[in-house]
């Protein structure tokens, strides 16, 4: 039976590949928001290693990409983009094959957020051994209609007909079996209109976001009369208008308010009711507003997908949730209030342009707007958006939608971007960058992945063991690589004929476009090594072989997903706690002779001629530093510290073009780590030289910037001198006898991402300089960045105000600096941008600690500050000749210039 659970995505995808049994024919992704680095670096090899072709079809209206990370799109996998009045919201991952299916179905985005970091519910529909659930021949009935109820570009529509007609194909040799799961979508009916309804023994409600009139959750609380309702907020994440949900609730009783405190976002969406000891639930794309679950597609709302199940357990609380992060809320209103906001554009009078496709055909190029622009709109192009500027390629005429231009000095990575002029007519507006498809490309099945030879590397263990022919099959894999160099062609020059250059000529070629050529001797480079080297290079976590359950730690931010942006929010989630390193490598016990091949195979790894991409220059500076830490080497050669500097250099220099900075950074904190523990920097030596040089070749990188989930996977394997071991405590040690105040890393680059001026006063401490007329507002967004006890100083450049703001969990400290400082305490345990929003909305007395009157100086604060390093500031009173309103120059007149006064 299906049912739907928190699951590693991409876990799954590992282990499926990694059987080696999965001939897949299409690969398809449907999503609301996609992150297309994250699904070039972590998803597509995955599906192209067992034969896909890909296609994702994300909403319209959310195509906000970096054009940096559309290196493979329109030729190695296909973007395409549904245009609708509501959100085009489902969440569908599809494998199909000639005999198997794999279906998710679920609540998260292709986004690093939706597939690793966020708390998201899926369902697993496989077919396999002759059967199939009849939800899938559901799926491939609603994928049928899908092409004519929301507007596709043809190219596609075309893409996603082909994938319904396979998922028919392959199903009609399978036997339908019930297995309890229903499939539930809004073309012609609502979610509401489809669920059992009736009087329930317990409902329970959970969606990252309430509509602001709470009307799916009347309706819901409607259809399942209940006496006992339990609904789940995040507070400061949850989208909910507190009011309107209390006025809708007024007359249900039994209504229990549960805040999930535990940071990690809550993007799952719950539908769960309960009649005697049979349980069922609603999951999917749909949250709980009347767009998603009242109304239909033909009526305006959104485009969703949603699985409806039995299941034993409830799926609240979810397994491994601290139960103190579960709170019961006394009241509904105090949730803190989080406004929805409006995806529309401010009324402007004129229609927006949308770009839905861009399609190469032999020496055209074939363009469709999602409808067609009363007003005429330019048409721009770059080959290379690194080191190429955008340039004019024709104008559309007012009225149409669709127009074709000739495509002589387009490449096949070209972008394409619409250019059109706004209401004063003086001002341009330009839409995002859309990658131009080449048919021809997207047609074949790849073929690389199961064809290279040697034998399959499945894990790292296979690389960094005894077995010395995975190091030559590694080996060939560089040689594969390297030999393929020159035949590879720019992405400036069109691949659709046989190169006739000479090597000459494609040297020239590189030299002039040597990043647009990086970027697909990364492709090569990554289907050749395969997922599991490539992850071993990029500091991926270890994908289960045995599962596909979730098994990620990480303390990067998890982007809270484009749902966010859907509702103009800007949200970042808190880091997860890091796992305990492993088992580190040893092998000192190892046979000479297996340590010997080991040395000569890095030694002819460091002497190849030529470039080897970026992925591969990192997966060699990891494996000569495990094979360093594991003593395959001499304590205090010096070998192999000059060649992992080299590998790491290398790394370093192609790191930006290829999108790999903060891997690269990583490595590179590590690298530095093990150096420096095992070399002894009061002696001279050779090994003290080469460790030197490896310090000053990463003396310039912001090592205390790099994700804590990149540091932590780098460290596995790795040894400390004496065997432990080798932590990210280690790593960061390291790092802070580099860095003055590394604690004050994040919060300065916050400060100044917010246009502040940033000054460190001590290691706990901090001044800012701001532009705004009251400087309070200032420094409790700084704080928020902080992870540590901090104090920050705020000073006006505008008025000449200053105040101080004091945080110390769960304390926070506000002094408002005047000829009577005003002192304010607030206290909670939940998050500090909690309390903030409340401050910021006028609700923050429900956080205030009484201290009397204002004015009254709070002790703790001062030995707060004192303890922190900071002063609390006076009022500063004018100084003579200076103007006491905006503080400029008086002239000799005794008069201000600016003020005239």
């Amino acid at each position: 039976m299906s049912t739907a659970a928190t699951i590693n995505v991409q876990a799954l995808l590992h282990e499926l590949e990694a059987s080696g049994d999965w001939d897949v024919q299409e690969g398809l992704f449907l999503t609301f928001n996609v992150d297309l680095a994250f699904l070039e670096r972590g998803v597509l090899g995955l599906c192209q290693s067992m034969g896909a072709r890909v296609t994702v079809i994300a909403d319209a209206g959310m195509w906000h990409p970096d054009p940096l990370a559309m290196k493979g799109a329109g030729t190695e996998y296909l973007v395409g983009f549904a245009s609708h009045s509501g959100a085009f919201h489902p969440k569908l991952t599809l494998l199909v094959g000639e005999d198997r299916v794999l279906a998710l179905i679920g609540s998260g985005n292709l986004t690093m957020g939706g597939w690793q970091h966020n708390s998201e519910l899926w369902n697993v529909l496989r077919a396999e051994d002759g059967q199939a659930p009849s939800a899938l021949f559901d799926l491939a009935k609603w994928l049928e209609q899908l092409p004519d109820r929301v507007r596709l570009a043809s190219d596609h529509a075309a893409a996603l007909n082909r994938v319904a007609a396979r998922l028919r194909t392959t199903l009609n040799r399978l036997t339908p079996t019930d297995d309890g799961a229903q499939l539930v979508t809004n073309l012609d009916r609502s979610f509401l209109s489809q669920l059992p309804g009736g009087p329930v023994d317990e409902l329970t409600l959970y969606a990252p976001f309430i509509d602001e009139h709470a009307g799916a959750v009347g309706a819901l609380v409607e259809r399942f009369p209940t006496p006992k309702l339990t609904l789940v907020v995040q507070p400061g994440l949850t989208v909910v208008e507190p009011q309107a949900l209390a006025s809708v609730l007024k007359s249900q009783g039994g209504v229990t308010m549960i805040a999930d405190t535990s940071g990690r976002y809550r993007h799952a969406k719950l539908v769960e009711w309960r009649r005697g000891a049979h349980r069922q639930v609603l999951t999917g794309s749909a949250n709980l507003s009347a767009a998603a679950m009242l109304k239909t597609v033909s009526s305006g709302g959104n485009v969703e997908l949603g699985i409806l199940t039995t299941v034993e357990e409830s799926l609240w609380p979810e397994p491994g949730l601290d139960p103190n992060h579960r709170l019961e809320l006394e009241s509904i209103t105090d949730i803190p209030a989080l406004r929805i906001g409006s995806i529309v554009p401010e009324a402007t009078g004129r229609a927006v342009p949308q770009l839905l496709s861009a399609v190469l055909a032999g020496n055209e190029l074939e363009i469709e707007l999602s409808y067609p622009v009363p007003f005429i709109v330019e048409l721009e192009y770059t080959n290379n958006p690194l080191n190429d500027s955008w340039k004019p390629l024709g104008t559309m005429v007012a009225g149409h939608q669709t127009a074709s231009f000739p495509a002589a000095q387009l490449g096949d990575n070209a972008l394409l971007r619409l250019n059109w002029a706004g209401n004063d007519e003086t001002s341009q507006t330009r839409g995002p960058a859309v990658p131009a498809s080449v048919p021809e490309r997207l047609r074949m099945r790849p073929s690389f992945g199961r064809a290279a030879s040697g034998p399959r590397i499945k894990s790292r263990d296979d690389l960094l063991g005894v077995d010395l022919r995975y190091l030559d099959a590694f080996a060939g894999q560089l040689t594969k690589i390297h030999e393929d160099v020159t035949a590879l062609k720019t992405p400036s020059t069109r691949r659709s004929g046989a190169s006739t250059a000479s090597g000459a000529e494609r040297n020239a070629d590189f030299e002039e476009e040597q990043l647009a050529w990086l970027w697909e001797l990364e492709q090569t480079a990554q289907h050749l090594h395969g997922p599991v080297f490539s992850g071993f290079a990029l500091g991926l976590p270890t994908p289960l072989q045995s599962t596909g359950w979730e098994d990620f730690d990480s303390s990067e931010n998890g982007d809270l997903d484009a749902d966010a942006d859907l509702y103009g929010e800007d949200q970042n989630a808190p880091p997860i706690e890091s796992t305990e390193p492993v088992e580190p490598l040893a092998h000192a016990a190892d046979p000479d002779r297996i340590k010997k091949v080991r040395r000569d195979r890095i030694r002819s790894f460091a002497t190849m001629p030529g470039r080897l991409s970026t992925v591969s220059y990192l997966g060699l500076a990891r494996l000569s530093l495990c094979f360093y830490c594991a003593g395959d080497w001499k304590e205090h050669d010096p070998e192999p510290i000059r060649h992992i500097t080299s590998f790491l250099t290398k790394a370093l220099e192609q790191a930006h073009a290829s999108g790999m900075t903060d891997e690269a950074k990583a490595l590179a904190a590590v690298t530095l780590t093990c150096v420096r523990l095992r070399v002894d920097y009061t002696a001279t030596s050779p090994a003290t030289l080469e460790a030197k040089r490896l310090h000053d070749r990463c003396r310039d990188l912001d090592l205390g910037a790099v994700p804590l989930s990149l540091v932590t996977e780098y460290t596995q394997c790795l040894s400390a001198p004496g065997g432990r071991p080798l932590e990210t405590a280690d790593v960061y040690d390291e790092l802070q006898t580099l860095s003055e105040h590394p604690q004050l890393d994040a919060v300065i680059m916050a400060a100044e991402g917010h246009g502040y001026d940033a000054e460190v006063l001590g290691p706990s401490s901090l001044q800012i300089s701001v532009r705004a007329k009251e400087p309070l507002p200032a420094a409790t967004k700084v704080l928020t960045a902080s992870t540590v006890p901090l104090g920050v100083i705020a000073i006006s450049k505008t008025t000449g105000k200053s105040a101080v703001a004091l945080w110390s969990d769960p304390n926070l400290y506000c002094i408002e600096i005047g000829d009577n400082n005003r002192w304010v305490h607030y206290r909670s345990k939940l998050p500090l941008n909690v309390i903030i929003a409340a401050m910021q909305s006028s609700d923050g007395g429900r956080f205030r600690v009484n201290h009397g009157s204002f004015s009254r100086v709070i002790p703790e604060a001062e030995l707060l500050a004192e303890r922190l390093g900071l002063q609390i500031p006076r009022k500063i009173g004018t100084p003579p000749g200076v103007c006491p309103n905006c503080y400029m120059l008086l002239t000799p007149s005794g008069i201000c210039a600016t003020c005239e006064t």
